[in-house]
């Protein structure tokens, strides 16, 4: 009986020995017992070119007297004229905007008493047309209180270009999709789709001649010529172009 439960210890210690061990965290032995599926991400870009249709010109327009209440009303009656006067010109009334005025006193050399008042109002005007931007430049030719602060230029069909450009990153990895199935004997099959990356910026022909016009700005004597271009990589007067870069994510399966 001593040496029956002697070999059987023996026997059951080498079927233990014997047996594999599994090692691993939680979601190592996950992965053991459920093996992920395989899956595989095509990336697909693409882009459009556009130009830029609209500006936004801002106005100062600074009115100066010895009683607040009359710069107040002489900056109104200024604006008044100018309203009329753009909208003579073809301008919508509803793309003029004057923001809330500011008055700051001036004072003079002796006593805490301003000698007068500065009131300051800025008028910002949506054009689509260049002979616009001619009748707001002639007026401020005609009117020493007003002048040019900056200019800002926009590509009004902003949405509609960045769905274009994503259909079209689309249409990119779809075609990737078929090829691979193709060469490879498989089926994909989207699960997910990441890097929704859609983007503008002016091309680098339009940059190019940005540079040179803000550069000559610049070196002018006009302080109001150097502020009218605002130079920047997502702004151009001139051509910009559309981007987008997607990721989708496929299961790959056999072909049926």
């Amino acid at each position: 009986m001593k040496w029956f439960f002697l070999f059987f210890s023996l026997l059951f210690s080498t079927l233990c020995l014997a047996a594999p061990e599994i090692r691993g965290t939680p979601q190592d032995l996950r992965g053991l017992l459920h093996p992920a599926e395989n899956i595989v991400t095509i990336h697909g870009s693409a882009e459009e070119t556009a130009y830029s249709d609209r500006a936004i010109v801002s106005l100062i327009v600074t009115t100066e007297e010895e009683l607040l209440s009359d710069a107040i009303s002489a900056n109104h009656r200024l604006r008044s004229k100018l309203h009329q006067s753009l909208t003579e010109a073809g301008i919508k009334g509803t793309n003029i905007k004057s923001s809330k005025f500011s008055s700051s006193p001036q004072y003079g050399w002796m006593g805490k008493k301003p000698k007068s008042y500065k009131v300051v109002n800025r008028i910002t005007i949506s054009i689509n047309e260049e002979n616009q931007l001619h009748s707001i430049a002639q007026l401020t030719d005609q009117n020493r209180e007003v002048e040019i602060a900056n200019t800002a230029f926009e590509h009004s069909e902003k949405r509609l270009y960045n769905k274009k450009v994503k259909s079209k990153a689309l249409q990119d990895i779809l075609g990737q999709k078929e090829d691979y199935e193709k060469a490879l004997g498989v089926q994909l099959t989207p699960v997910g789709i990441r890097g929704d990356n859609i983007h503008y910026r002016a091309t680098e022909g339009a940059m190019a001649v940005e540079e040179v016009v803000v550069t000559a700005a610049r070196i002018s004597s006009a302080s109001v010529e150097s502020d009218f271009f605002e130079s920047g990589q997502d702004k151009s007067f001139d051509e910009v172009i559309y981007e987008a870069e997607l990721s989708v994510d496929f299961r790959v399966r056999p072909q049926p």
